[in-house]
């Protein structure tokens, strides 16, 4: 199988699993957020290392996009206008990871979680004040992009973490 084939594969499949965990999101409750977002920034992380960064930004542009496109919440119009910052996030958790990596993989966890969490706490304030949204969409959102973020992040880098050298053993270059 080429490079460029092996590539797109392994970059839908890792997408599909995220669009997939998304959707039955929607299924577990008002907490899902604690399931979905682990699983997701996982993903991430691991197209990162199996497919580069551009596999893992590709997915970080793609996931949230599908998600708000595709969301039926009364808060899916201020999510989908979020959606360039939820982007810049998870392009910044990658970025991170993959320069930091080749040093310290948990430290490019550590580094990516925290500045992932930051830039989206921060935009969603900024987001907020721009926008002037009512306060139970203002509540929901900063709690959603707030200490939230951290934990996933750093969740789905553990699981990350925990998955790679399994998959590095059965992948195929």
């Amino acid at each position: 199988m080429n490079k460029r084939i092996r590539f797109i594969t392994r970059v839908s499949l890792l997408l599909a699993i995220a669009i997939i965990f998304q959707f039955l999101g929607r299924f577990m409750g008002p907490h899902n957020n604690f399931i979905v977002g682990p699983v997701v920034n996982a993903v991430l992380l691991i197209a990162t290392e199996i497919t580069g960064i551009l596999g893992g930004v590709i997915i970080s542009v793609i996931a949230p996009l599908v998600s708000a496109l595709t969301n039926k919440a009364p808060i899916a119009p201020v999510i989908l206008a979020f959606s360039p910052f939820i982007i810049g996030g998870n392009i910044v958790y990658v970025l991170l990871y993959a320069l930091i990596k080749k040093k310290n993989r948990i430290a490019g966890i550590i580094a990516g979680s925290v500045v992932k969490a930051g830039f989206l706490y921060a935009s969603v304030k900024a987001f907020l004040w721009f926008m002037k949204v009512n306060e139970p969409v203002a509540i929901t959102l900063t709690t959603l992009f707030s200490w939230p973020q951290l934990v996933t992040a750093i969740i789905g880098g553990a699981i990350t973490f925990a998955v790679i050298p399994a998959i590095k053993k059965v992948i195929v270059d």
